[in-house]
């Protein structure tokens, strides 16, 4: 949306569309009230061609739920929540500031680094609003366990008055939440991951810890802790190797290199047990170190670093918001022309309806007993003359060519002379409808859409790059279909060119991180080579997305049982079962030798005489269901 096309969304105006992800999109808006009430306020709805995705729906609604139990002075306020325009949507408190990210980058460019005091002041204010979400209870007391997931300078917001606030709990999740697999969930960017969390396992408050840590060795030492590319830094992330924070700045005080080290330790045992025993050290640094930072000396730095951008911003509101206003002003006496159009509408077609009316009463009189090829002919030139007429005074945009009534040649054979009839009043002047617009050309995304389903991706991904080079044209509508053709083309070299494939799959996973097909073939494509821990982290990362679709569960149930991890290569093979694929006989087979691995030979029993009676022929199942139950002798 132009920032000059302020746009009315229920009871609120969006004022300018400010980013847009995989999943939604972000605006700045308004709401206003009687006596000239204002308050700028921030919109986040999906995306309109993801409206009918139930799995992404739900998650989007868990979200907000979560969202609204957390009131926390470091948290983002979420103010409402609802459906409009068939999207969902929250809104929430507006943030007047900029991300880490942001913040960290223009501290080079400017050459202005990030001071000690308020490096460590923003994480113990980190530390605080997470240590709120990890012990927050429900109202019948029970803890939530709420863990974020997804601590990144993306999702940590500085004011410009100095306020630090952690932004989009989008992928967080409550302990006791249904939509919650059992399985370890990769989600949030991989270089602010816990170990852990890299190596699918589950996880609790103390992978956030580690998250801290990374933000806090970076903003400290103004270095990326986990650099190239993105596989490359999954392994150093799941195997927690680093550069030692004192070995980039020797300077730095004890005090901090022991947190460091006790937030970032790889096993989670050994790290801080709660954010805040973190926090309480990071305060006890700073007091012994001779550190008082504020929220206003945050402030000053923050307005000094971008004190052009706050400018530019400030002017940009202001303009905004007073178009926001006019637009709210407008809207009362747009409903009203509206309602009195479509009055004129409603009146203008009865007055239409009681004349043709009496018209085809006149003919009816007239000709009923005399030609009754005239009599029908005479109601539907009526009638065509009538939905005319009224297509025209509704304005409806698509252009209705009144329909010609050609007379049977049967009317003109006169049987007997009839009676002289009253002549047939002549219908009502027909305004001319203008020819409808020649159709437009189409994009070239719809052509590449085209030749991808028509012609495959050999030909389609030429079109997607040269679409993608333009940073403008980059979209949701440009990503799924992009990442879907260099999917194709990947599973398509994935044994004879692993190397490539696995290139061309990672730049697919990054264009559209919900590319499940993706992460499927990246499992794949481990297990060939024998990686069965990167395996696992990609096939759990594809149930993640697709909790419903069962190959990855049996591939993660084939490498639990390879590895003797038999307890989790059942769970697997029961999600795959509860599933019921097309091959839910040799899943119950599987699942039935990996219970008599662990010596459940009753419930293998079971499950082998399911398979069979699935699929007779499942000659595995009979043998092992005869090397079990042996006929009795004679």
């Amino acid at each position: 949306m132009a920032a000059n096309q302020p746009k009315s969304f229920g009871k609120y105006i969006l004022l300018d569309q400010m980013a847009v992800g995989g999943m939604a999109e972000l605006y700045r808006a308004m709401i206003t009230g009687v006596q000239g009430f204002e308050k700028l306020i921030a919109i986040k709805k999906i995306l309109p061609h993801l409206a009918s995705e139930e799995e992404l729906i739900s998650s989007f609604i868990d979200e907000a739920k979560l969202a609204a139990l957390l009131h926390h002075q470091n948290i983002v306020q979420i103010y409402d929540f609802g459906s409009l325009d068939n999207s969902y949507f929250i809104a929430m408190e507006y943030l007047f500031g900029k991300n880490l990210r942001l913040i960290t980058q223009k501290s080079v460019e400017k050459n202005l680094p990030l001071p000690l005091a308020d490096a460590l002041f923003i994480v113990s204010r980190i530390c605080s609003g997470l240590d709120y979400a990890h012990t927050l209870k429900d109202f019948q007391g029970k803890p939530l366990n709420i863990i974020h997931r997804d601590i990144s300078p993306p999702n940590i917001l500085v004011t410009y008055e100095g306020s630090v606030k952690i932004v989009d709990f989008g992928i967080a999740k409550a302990a006791n939440q249904t939509t919650m697999t059992q399985l370890g969930m990769v989600k949030g960017k991989v270089a602010y991951m816990s170990p852990e969390q890299a190596a699918g396992k589950i996880i609790d408050n103390r992978s956030d810890i580690f998250s801290c840590g990374i933000l806090l060795y970076e903003l400290v030492t103004g270095k990326r802790m986990f650099e190239g590319e993105t596989l490359h830094i999954l392994s150093h992330v799941r195997d927690c190797v680093f550069v030692a924070a004192e070995s980039i700045d020797d300077q730095l005080p004890q005090q901090l290199i022991e947190i460091l080290h006790k937030a970032l330790a790889k096993d989670p045992a050994d790290r801080y047990a709660t954010c805040s025993e973190m926090e309480a050290d990071l305060e006890e640094c700073m007091y012994a170190n001779a550190m008082r930072p504020t929220a206003h000396g945050l402030s000053d730095y923050l307005k000094k670093l971008f004190a052009d951008e706050i400018t530019a911003e400030e002017t940009l509101i202001k303009e905004l918001t007073e178009l926001g206003a006019t637009a709210s002003a407008a809207e009362p006496t747009q409903q009203k022309k509206e309602k009195k159009w479509q009055n004129k509408v409603k009146k203008s077609y009865e007055h239409l309806a009681e004349s043709g009316k009496k018209q085809l009463d006149s003919i009816k009189t007239q000709n009923e007993k005399k030609n009754p090829v005239l009599l029908y002919g005479g109601i539907a030139a009526t009638v065509v003359v009538l939905i005319a007429l009224f297509a025209i005074f509704s304005g409806d945009d698509k252009p209705v060519e009144p329909q010609q009534v050609v007379q049977s040649p049967a009317a003109e054979t006169n049987v007997a002379e009839p009676a002289p009839a009253a002549p047939e009043p002549e219908p009502a002047p027909v305004e001319a409808v203008p020819e409808p617009p020649p159709p437009a050309e189409p994009t070239k995304l719809v052509i590449a859409v085209q030749t991808l389903k028509e012609k495959g991706f050999e030909l389609a991904l030429p079109l997607f790059e040269e679409i993608w080079a333009n940073e403008n044209e980059r979209s949701a509508d440009v990503a799924l279909p992009y990442s879907q053709a260099l999917t194709e083309k990947a599973t398509a070299i994935v044994e004879s060119e692993p190397q490539v494939a696995e290139k061309i799959l990672t730049l697919a996973s990054e264009i559209n991180p919900d590319n499940v097909a993706a992460f499927e073939q990246l499992g794949r494509l481990y297990m060939m080579m024998d990686d069965y821990p990167m395996a696992v982290v990609f096939y759990n990362q594809a149930t993640n997305l697709a909790p419903d679709h069962p190959g990855p569960f049996f591939a993660l149930g084939y490498i639990y049982g390879i590895n003797r991890e038999y307890a989790k290569a059942e769970e697997m093979y029961n999600q795959v079962v509860e599933l019921e694929p097309e091959y839910l006989d040799d899943a119950l087979f599987n699942l039935a030798a990996i219970q008599l691995q662990q010596g459940k030979k009753d419930t293998c029993i079971e499950n082998l005489k399911k398979a069979l009676s699935i699929n007779p022929e499942n000659s595995s199942a009979q043998k092992l269901l005869e090397k079990l139950t042996p006929k009795s002798g004679g």
